[in-house]
């Protein structure tokens, strides 16, 4: 009974508290929960399926990332899933420490795929046609679901790797990333020169560097029909550089943890350059919070980004992010807040936030 209605894959049909109280049952059931919940239970000071009734309820919980960081990855997976394909398994980018490990089952993948190719298509994307993606793949989630977008919108895709850890690395030990980022140019330049590309995905540093290259800047103005920035921070300045470069070319601006397993939505009407970004309730719950007493913030005002995934695979309530951003009221019957100008905050956890190219 409780699994059904995790299931379902249509988003609208669902109440988000009820999908709430469901999901508390489902993880917090010595039958189906995960060993990592099941032993946290006992600790919290609460009972999950009896005292939380709300979203806002969340912020009882703990946050659970170091365990995340060290924990046998088996520990995360739900026992109710025991007879299902095994989950993929994905890491952070480690700009707060040592990577954090997720799991993605077959039916998150699914409805998290139908949720951004959707996106991607009223977003402008043009489906069909050559698609490059300058973006972090092996234990990075993005790669993986890129592929699965590209196959679904019949899109030819064309990848060049990058390493989050690497710029991050020699940014923390004073060298410059510079010769790296050269790196990755070189490869991006051998398929525009190449190929008619009318898609990228990538990050604001990375394409900033492209567009210093004129020639490949001017074969861009060719064929480029959509490019869309996540990992990075895009301000407003440079969306507008970007914008006069190549005119007539949409941009999006991309919001997204592999905390919450998937992205934002940008909000229709609302900005290209600094877009309201929504949540996929009751799915992913953000809340816009005093970064002092975790409290939710006036709507207009900055605050910390807390992130919440709820499926049958994985529960991550009340995780802080590296982020602020404005508390937006989400749209109608939706749980949680939406995010106005996502920015990263200058520390976390007592240390500098190290963005890189990524």
């Amino acid at each position: 009974m409780t699994r059904s209605l995790l299931e379902l894959e249509e988003a609208a049909a669902i109440d988000p508290e009820e999908y709430l109280r469901a999901a508390l049952r489902w993880h917090f059931h010595e039958d189906t929960g995960s060993p990592l919940w099941l032993d946290l239970a006992g600790r919290l000071g609460f009972d999950p399926v009896h005292d939380i009734r709300s979203f806002e309820d969340l912020g009882r919980f703990p946050d659970i990332s170091a365990h995340l960081r060290d924990r046998p990855v088996a520990d995360l997976v739900p026992r109710g899933l025991a007879h299902e394909p095994v989950p993929s398994v994905f890491e952070t980018g480690g700009t707060t420490g040592s990577p954090k490990r997720l799991v993605y089952t077959d039916r998150w993948v699914r409805r998290a795929l139908a949720w951004k190719t959707a996106e991607l298509r009223e977003a402008g994307f043009p489906a069909g046609e050559p698609w490059l993606v300058a973006m972090p793949s092996g234990p990075h989630a993005f790669g993986h679901t890129t592929r699965l977008q590209a196959k679904a919108l019949g899109s030819l895709l064309h990848t060049v790797d990058l390493d989050p850890r690497w710029v991050k690395k020699l940014i923390a030990s004073g060298e410059s990333p510079a010769p790296y980022v050269a790196h990755l140019i070189d490869q991006i330049g051998h398929v525009v020169r190449t190929q008619n590309i009318a898609a990228i995905t990538t990050t604001p540093p990375v394409f900033c560097e492209l567009l210093l290259n004129e020639e490949l800047t001017d074969r861009l103005r060719s064929t480029l029909k959509y490019v869309a920035f996540a990992g990075a921070h895009l301000d407003e300045d440079t969306h507008d550089l970007i914008a006069d470069a190549l005119p007539g070319t949409v941009i999006q601006n991309i919001y997204g943890s592999t905390m919450v397993l998937t992205t934002t939505r940008p909000r229709a009407g609302t900005g290209a350059s600094a877009p309201v970004h929504d949540g996929y309730s009751p799915f992913v719950v953000f809340a816009v919070v005093d970064p002092d007493t975790h409290a939710p913030v006036p709507f207009g005002e900055r605050g910390q980004v807390r992130m919440t995934h709820i499926s049958s695979g994985m529960f991550i309530p009340n995780n802080l992010e590296r982020d602020s951003a404005v508390r937006e009221p989400a749209p109608a019957g939706a749980a949680g807040d939406s995010l106005g100008s996502p920015r990263p905050l200058a520390a976390f956890d007592g240390e500098p936030v190290i963005q890189g190219v990524y």
